[in-house]
């Protein structure tokens, strides 16, 4: 599997190493059943804060695993998780810091397309290796991170 041609300079943006560039390629691919315990362990904590949000967890590639719409959840949460989700597995980084990087200057972020540079998105690691991407919205962004850090056992 080849990296995104955009990967590599968003992982010399983000403090990300040639090595973690290079395992990330041979670590094994991340299951439904452990994609659908992640989603559950975020939907928890989104329904003990009140919060309806859609959950989305993809694979290296960014191909959908498993999404998942709380009720009442806006149907846009959906689109935007996967957006997130998917950012966070090709750059191999919370989209959090991709936010920041704007915020602090790096506006080249937004010419890139399909990037989600919002708060949400986290990237799965085993054993240091980007195996998928998580993304969470509808809450705060605070929410959607911490919902998200649920997913991944943060």
């Amino acid at each position: 599997m080849m990296k995104p041609a955009y990967f590599l300079p968003f992982a010399a943006l983000l403090g990300l190493t040639a090595p973690m560039v290079a395992q990330a390629q041979t670590a094994s691919p991340l299951g439904l059943d452990e994609a659908l315990k992640m989603g559950g362990e975020a939907l928890k904590l989104a329904k003990a804060r009140g919060r309806p949000v859609s959950v989305v967890i993809v694979n290296r590639e960014g191909r959908v695993i498993t999404a998942m719409r709380m009720d009442g959840a806006s149907f846009v949460s959906l689109d935007v998780a996967t957006a997130k989700a998917t950012t966070a597995a090709a750059v191999g980084a919370p989209t959090e810091a991709l936010e920041s990087a704007i915020d602090a200057g790096k506006t080249s972020l937004l010419s890139v397309p399909g990037l989600s540079l919002i708060t949400g998105g986290l990237p799965v690691l085993r054993n240091g290796q980007v195996v998928a991407g998580v993304g969470v919205s509808g809450g705060s962004q605070e929410d959607d991170r911490t919902i998200a850090q649920a997913a991944v056992g943060n």
